[in-house]
């Protein structure tokens, strides 16, 4: 026994300084704070109530006890909550408020739909014979002379622009359409209608025997240029000519060939590609300055030495359309880069295209008309001011007429192939520019189609894009307007300078 209590003693007296700790916690402080906080009510919720003394009241529901009906508290706990939810129900955001409406715009004005511009490719599915004189040089020549062409909406204007090339003389294989639809391989696949804005018709081009790259996704303006750039140290082209689609070329038939490393006296004339080679090989004569671009009709045709776009950074990207060439064209400048200037060939700007572009081929039967030509559209009382003006116009009708006969033995003329692309130019340019991009809106349909676009909707957020990066060429420069040589700023003021114009004024 003595030796129990020797260990027992030291253990009651390690643990039971612990127990009673534990029983002072328990009595003295949890058990009067638990009565305490079981006997507040929570004023404003009278649906709930708490067990405890005088709460337990007839009828209402009890959490956590027993009521004086004798139900368990437990079991009206839900019915508490619900009571609890149906009188502090929160009312729907905008409940008192009027009722939103939408409002839709009126729908677009329809538009006759787009047929098919180029039927001998339809129906042969083959090329039209080349003007003979048009023809390419065989074999080709030395230099690499690959000529991208961008294409974003309006299938038919495309279409005449490439057909154009190649009856001027370009070689078909150094033509390269680059598809910059945003639709992926669906143009491939003919997925869309033809009535789609986006849709483009890779048959049709293989016929003609040109290349077609696509874009991986929608590229702005200067991302397209950028496109180029890379797709020329892909393919390893120093140089490369560019076009925008809304263009009909001619190869000029009535100037001699001038070009200095050509033997006009034995061959007056020049195709257009041949004038462009031409002006190529004296660009690269050892007396030449550093060049980095020769307009032809400004950039309407453009040749491009790839090394000196890059050598200044390219295209500025922030500035996605307009304002852009602007952008780029100055930094050349201004990097001490040479940008002439001259003609190779005709370069109509253009917003329609031929009811038949086998008239661009001398291909007989095919007339060079177009919708909207206002020689052979009706007259109306408020287009003649005057009977001489009526009589005028009725003048030409007839001579336009008067030449169908020989068009559909012999094929169309040069002459009055330039007299058509004139007056379609004319026509794009009238009123002040106001129709100049209306071909960009030529077709309403595809509404099934994958990658849809709604074409108003698309033709605004572009108009957005394009206000955007005027500003930002504006910021860039402090000064808006491309004039930035005649108000003294030089490529090192980028971003530096303080806007020039009132902030009042947008």
């Amino acid at each position: 026994m003595r030796s129990v209590s020797n260990r027992v003693l030291p253990l009651a007296a390690r643990y039971g300084s612990v127990l009673l700790a534990a029983l002072l916690v328990y009595y003295v402080i949890r058990e009067p704070v638990r009565t305490a906080v079981s006997n507040i009510s929570i004023p404003g919720k009278e649906g709930l109530h708490t067990t405890g003394p005088g709460n337990d009241q007839e009828g209402l529901p009890v959490i956590g006890g027993e009521g004086a009906n004798g139900k368990t508290g437990l079991v009206e706990a839900a019915g508490a909550a619900q009571d609890i939810q149906e009188k502090n129900v929160q009312k729907p955001i905008g409940e008192d408020s009027k009722p939103y409406v939408k409002k839709y715009k009126p729908d677009p004005i329809p538009i006759a739909p787009i047929g098919d511009h180029f039927p001998y490719i339809t129906h042969h599915e083959s090329p039209p014979p080349m003007p003979e004189n048009n023809l390419p040089p065989y074999p080709h020549v030395e230099e690499t002379t690959p000529l991208l062409i961008g294409f974003t909406r309006n299938w038919p204007l495309l279409l005449q622009c490439v057909s154009s090339y190649i009856a001027a003389g370009w070689p078909a294989e150094d033509i390269y359409v680059v598809e910059n639809t945003g639709a992926f391989r669906a143009n491939r696949k003919q997925e869309l209608d033809l009535q789609n804005p986006f849709f483009l018709n890779h048959t049709a081009l293989a016929i003609l025997g040109v290349n077609v790259i696509t874009t991986p996704t929608l590229l702005s303006f200067s991302q397209l240029q950028n496109f180029f750039l890379d797709l020329a140290l892909e393919l390893d082209w120093r140089y490369y000519w560019w076009s925008h689609q809304d263009v009909l070329v001619l190869s000029d038939e009535d100037v001699k060939k001038n070009d200095r490393d050509h033997d006009w006296d034995h061959d007056p004339y020049a195709t257009i590609y041949e004038r462009c080679v031409g002006l190529l090989r004296y660009l690269g004569g050892p007396d030449m300055p550093p060049w980095a671009t020769h307009f032809f009709a400004f950039d309407q045709l453009a040749l491009v030495n790839r090394d000196a776009y890059l050598e200044v950074g390219a295209w500025d990207t922030q500035i996605p359309y307009y304002a852009a060439d602007c952008d780029m064209y100055l930094r050349l400048h201004w990097a001490g880069y040479w940008q002439p200037q001259s003609e190779a060939g005709l370069v109509f700007d253009v917003a329609a295209a031929l009811d038949d572009l086998a008239a661009l081929f001398r291909v007989p039967g095919a007339r060079a008309t177009f919708r909207g030509d206002p020689v052979s559209a009706p007259l109306g009382d408020a287009d003649a001011r005057d009977e001489s003006e009526r009589a005028h116009h009725a003048a030409e009708l007839k001579r336009e007429q008067d030449m169908w006969p020989w068009v559909d033995k012999e094929g169309e003329t040069f002459a009055h192939l330039v007299a058509v692309a004139s007056r379609m130019q004319d026509l794009k340019t009238a009123d002040q520019g106001v129709w100049r991009n209306t071909w960009q809106r030529r077709q309403m349909g595809g509404q099934d189609d994958p990658f849809y676009r709604d074409p108003d909707g698309f033709a605004a957020a572009l108009e957005t894009l394009v206000d955007a990066g005027r500003r930002v060429f504006a910021d860039k420069w402090g000064h808006r307007g491309c004039d930035l040589l005649a108000m003294g700023i030089e490529g090192k003021d980028a971003w530096r300078l303080e806007r020039d114009w009132d902030l009042s004024e947008g």
